[in-house]
């Protein structure tokens, strides 16, 4: 029953508070409606009350009605609060931009998850805030905040990079706002995207290469075969991993990517698709890469099965290791070794790099490594060294008899 409470100035009641209880949220917290009745001047304060209860009563009737209906109903609700001008941002986030934008069966796990961790700061930071009262300066002191204030589970300061994701997530959703006409302007907009400083790519010389190809021929054969895969096909992490031997084509001296493993904190390893459709790709192995998968095919004492993994988990052929496992024991080998701090990814660029100092041309390098444009290829894995550019000037040189 709805409570009626009497709003008096100078001991007289000038009209009466309703409220409905309507039960709990998700988190606990109750949920009351509230609104305000005036009498009829003519009552007195007895039938005015009496008046003010039978008004309460018709009142909450109507109100639970529309609450049920919002439950069954979302779309109810949201058209509400929009009439209304006054969704809170986190309210916005889960109850609209999760379920509409994200949750629509085309986003990845890896991708969910991602916006899942990501949005945790803009919901501490902005919470019951309305998104339609956030501005381009909120959006400005949010990422100051970041930078100065906010800490990493590990109590690190945030990245630049992990500062830059924030800021793209904001840009998505604000974008996402505007485009369902819950704003009427994108802020983020006016909002400068975080730059991130250049990071010199880390890859092997020439130098480093012959030792590091020196060093691996006494690996255990397993693992031989996946730092000669990583750095002479440039495949990812993910995509090594992903690879089942229905995959490998002896004949051709071929491997196909079709797959990447991918790590989550909720779902641990997962078969996904490959990063871009570009990604999707055959690579060519060189003699010994292929001689050594055909040992350690034949190595194993079980028969593998076409859709067995190459490197499994330790427990079920059928089933992807975890990345991040690949990841350290590789910076185990390289340090053991005095090599370079280099990680899977760092294998990557030494293989563009290589084949790039060694005469292959930019469109077959970014094919191999499944780039979707040949200026990430450029930008990131071109490397020049003193005696490289001798080499230019002295061909241009000639070239003009100079």
């Amino acid at each position: 029953m709805a409570t009626v409470i009497e709003n008096k100035k100078n001991g007289k009641t000038v009209s009466f508070k309703f409220r409905a209880y309507l039960g709990r949220n998700e988190i606990g917290k109750q949920i009351n409606k509230y609104t305000t009745w005036f009498a009829p001047d003519e009552l007195t304060p007895a039938k005015a009350l009496k008046a003010a209860e039978k008004a309460a009563a018709e009142w909450e009737i109507k109100v639970r009605e529309e609450y049920e209906k919002e439950v069954l109903e979302p779309q109810r609700k949201r058209e509400r609060l929009i009439n209304e001008g006054r969704i809170p941002f986190t309210e916005f986030i889960h109850s609209f931009w999760f379920p509409l934008a994200i949750y629509d069966g085309e986003h990845k796990r890896t991708t969910i998850d991602f916006y899942t961790n990501i949005s945790k700061f803009a919901d501490n930071y902005f919470k019951d805030r309305a998104i339609q009262t956030i501005t381009a300066h909120d959006v400005q002191l949010f990422l100051n905040h970041l930078r100065t204030k906010e800490k990493s589970q590990r109590g690190t300061p945030l990245s630049p990079k992990t500062i830059r994701h924030i800021y793209r997530y904001l840009y998505t959703v604000f974008s996402f706002a505007l485009k369902q006409d819950f704003i009427t302007s994108n802020p983020i907009e006016k909002v400068d995207c975080p730059k991130l400083p250049k990071k010199k790519v880390d890859a092997l010389t020439k130098e480093q290469a012959e030792q590091f190809f020196s060093i691996v021929e006494n690996c255990p054969l397993e693992f031989k075969c996946m730092l000669y895969l990583m750095i002479t096909t440039g495949v990812r992490r993910g995509e090594l991993l992903g690879l089942q031997w229905q995959d490998i084509s002896f004949t051709n001296s071929t491997i196909e990517i079709k797959r990447n493993v991918v790590h989550t904190a909720k779902s641990g390893a997962l078969v996904d698709t490959p990063k871009t459709e570009c990604s999707f790709r055959t690579i060519p192995l060189i003699p010994k890469v292929r001689l050594l998968l055909e040992d350690y095919q034949a190595s194993n004492e079980h028969k593998f099965k076409s859709k067995d993994f190459l490197f499994p988990s330790s427990t079920d052929n059928t089933k992807p290791r975890d990345p991040n496992s690949v990841t350290r024991r590789v910076k185990r080998f390289m340090k053991a070794n005095n090599l370079p701090d280099l990680s899977p990814h760092d294998l990557r660029h030494s293989c563009a790099t290589l084949l790039l100092s060694n005469g292959a041309d930019i469109k077959s390098v970014q094919d191999i490594l499944g780039h979707t444009d040949a200026s990430t290829t450029l930008n990131f894995y071109v490397r020049s060294d003193l005696q490289n550019m001798k080499n230019a000037t002295e061909k241009f040189g000639q070239a003009f008899g100079l």
